[in-house]
C-alpha cells in the first residue's frame, strides 16, 4: 500500500522529482503525526532523503553542511540536485529520493515513522464489565430471536459483531470452533507465516512463562484467524482445546461468531471481550482480549496475539498486555524487514552499475521494492505501469515466500525479464530489467 501524495512541482520540475512544494504537501498531510519531525523528533528520529539508486541514506542538512531539524534539499549532494531558485536554495532533486527519518541508521518512509510513534489507543470503552454478564446473557438470548437490542445496552463493538454472526448465519448454538482437517495442513499453514512466527517466537515464549501462573493462554493467529502457537498455563490449555483454543482451531467470525481472535481481525483494532459477550454458547465460559499485528512495511494485518482464560480469570489488564505483545511482534518484523533490504542493496549493488541505461527494479524476498535507478521511471511510464517508487511499495507477485504463489502478476510486469537476487542457494529478492517494450 502506497500513499499518494498530492503531485505539487514546479514548472521547472518533472513529474517525478521532489521539489519543495512537494514537502510542503507531505508535512500537511502528515501534520500531526510521526510523519513530520514535530511528531518523532523525541524518539529519536531525524529528518532524511533516500535514495532508491542507491539505497544511500542522506541526513538533511542546511547548505552549510549542519544537520537540519527538518526536511531541506539544499544539503544534498549536487549530482542528486535538478534545478535551484534564484536565491540559490534546492528548488527539485532527481526523480527517486524519498522524504523521510533515520533511525538507529535505518531509513523510515514518513508513512513507516507515523506508525512506529502512533500513540497507543485510548482505551476507554475497551474493557469489558463482568458486572454485565447474566445482563448480557439476556439481551443474547432476546438478540438471537429477533436482534432487537438496546444500543445503550452493550457495547458498540460486540453489538457490531453480533450483527455481522447474524447475517453470515453463524450458529449461535455452536459449542467449539472447527478445526483445520489435518497436521499437515496445518504445517503448510505454518510455514506460509514462517516469518511472523519467527518475529513473535521470542514474544510468545516471555508472554507463556509470565502467564504460567495466571490461568491464561497467549496465542498467535494468521489473518483469517487460524490459531498458528500457543503458549501458557497448561491446566488452562487443556481447558481451552475442549472448544478448540488451540493450534489449527479456526477462530474467525465466520467461523464461532464473537470472539477476540476474530473481531479484532474484523475490526481491525483491540479487542477485549467477556463470558456472555460472545456470540456462541460453548465459549461464554471464556474471556479474551486480543491486537492485531500490522507489517511495519505497509500496515497490512498479518496476524493477531490473543490473551485468552476461563472468565474466571478475567484481568482487565489483559488487553495492554496483548497490546505490548502485537507491538514487540512488530518492532522484531521491522528489525526483519530492515534486514530484508541491507541485502537487496548490496546483492543489486553490480547489476545497477553494469546496466545504468536500464530501467531496474530491486525487490526483497516479500516483493517489497529497495532500489529503483532514474531510467526505471521514464520506463514504466512507457508500459502504462502506475506504480510509485518508493520504499513502500510493494507487489505480491514478486513474493518468493508466497504460500500457493496465487498473487496475479500484473500486465506490465509478465512480459519483463526478472532475474534473482543473490547466491543461488540464498535467493535475497528479485532484478526487474525494465523493456521499452510492453
Amino acid at each position: 500500500m502506497t500513499t499518494a501524495f498530492p503531485s505539487t512541482t514546479s514548472s521547472s520540475a518533472g513529474p517525478n522529482e521532489l521539489t519543495l512544494a512537494m514537502l510542503r504537501r507531505q508535512n500537511q498531510f502528515f501534520r500531526g503525526s510521526g510523519g513530520v519531525s514535530a511528531g518523532n523528533r523525541s524518539q529519536g528520529f531525524r529528518p532524511a532523503f533516500y535514495d532508491m539508486d542507491t539505497g544511500i541514506v542522506y541526513p538533511s542538512r542546511f547548505a552549510s553542511g549542519l544537520e537540519a531539524p527538518m526536511h531541506l534539499l539544499d544539503g544534498l549532494p549536487d549530482d542528486l540536485v535538478v534545478s535551484r531558485l534564484a536565491n540559490g536554495r534546492v528548488e527539485a532533486v532527481k526523480p527517486g529520493i524519498v522524504a523521510g527519518f533515520i533511525r538507529h541508521d535505518q531509513f523510515f518512509t514518513r508513512q513507516q515513522a507515523a506508525r512506529a510513534t502512533a500513540q497507543p489507543e485510548d482505551l476507554a470503552g475497551r474493557f469489558s464489565n463482568p458486572r454485565d454478564h447474566r445482563r448480557l446473557l439476556v439481551l443474547w438470548e432476546r438478540f438471537v430471536e429477533d436482534q432487537e437490542v438496546g444500543a445503550d445496552h452493550i457495547r458498540p463493538v460486540v453489538e457490531a459483531s453480533w450483527h455481522r454472526c447474524h447475517a453470515g448465519r453463524v450458529d449461535p448454538e455452536r459449542r467449539h470452533a472447527p478445526l483445520v482437517a489435518d497436521t499437515q495442513a496445518l504445517d503448510r499453514h505454518r510455514d506460509r507465516q514462517a516469518a511472523l512466527r519467527e518475529a513473535a517466537q521470542p514474544v510468545l515464549a516471555r508472554a507463556g512463562e509470565l502467564l504460567l501462573e495466571e490461568d491464561n493462554l497467549v496465542l498467535l493467529a494468521d489473518p483469517e484467524g487460524l490459531v498458528l502457537d500457543v503458549a501458557g498455563d497448561h491446566r488452562t490449555r487443556a481447558q481451552a482445546e475442549t472448544v478448540n483454543l488451540m493450534a489449527g482451531g479456526l477462530w474467525s467470525e465466520r467461523d464461532v461468531g464473537t470472539n477476540a481472535i476474530g473481531t479484532a481481525l474484523t475490526a481491525a483494532e483491540p479487542v477485549q471481550l467477556y463470558g456472555a459477550e460472545h456470540f456462541c454458547t460453548g465459549i461464554k465460559r471464556f474471556t479474551c482480549s486480543a491486537d492485531v499485528i500490522r507489517d511495519p512495511h505497509d500496515g497490512r494485518v498479518l496476524g493477531v496475539i490473543d490473551v485468552s482464560g476461563r472468565t474466571r480469570s478475567y484481568r482487565p489488564h489483559a488487553l495492554d498486555f496483548a497490546m505490548s505483545a502485537a507491538r514487540m511482534i512488530e518492532a522484531n518484523l521491522m528489525a526483519g524487514y530492515f534486514q530484508c533490504r541491507d541485502r537487496v542493496i548490496e546483492a543489486s549493488r553490480d547489476a545497477f552499475r553494469r546496466w545504468p541505461g536500464e530501467g531496474l527494479l530491486a525487490f526483497d524476498r516479500r516483493g517489497r521494492l529497495v532500489k529503483a535507478n532514474t531510467p526505471a521511471h521514464d520506463a514504466l511510464r512507457r508500459l502504462g505501469a502506475d506504480m510509485a517508487l518508493t520504499p513502500q511499495t510493494r507487489l505480491p507477485s514478486l513474493d518468493r515466500d508466497a504460500f500457493g504463489g496465487t498473487q496475479a502478476t500484473p500486465a506490465w510486469l509478465a512480459s519483463q525479464e526478472r532475474q534473482p537476487l543473490g547466491a543461488p542457494d540464498r535467493e535475497v529478492g528479485t532484478l526487474v530489467r525494465l523493456s521499452a517494450r510492453s
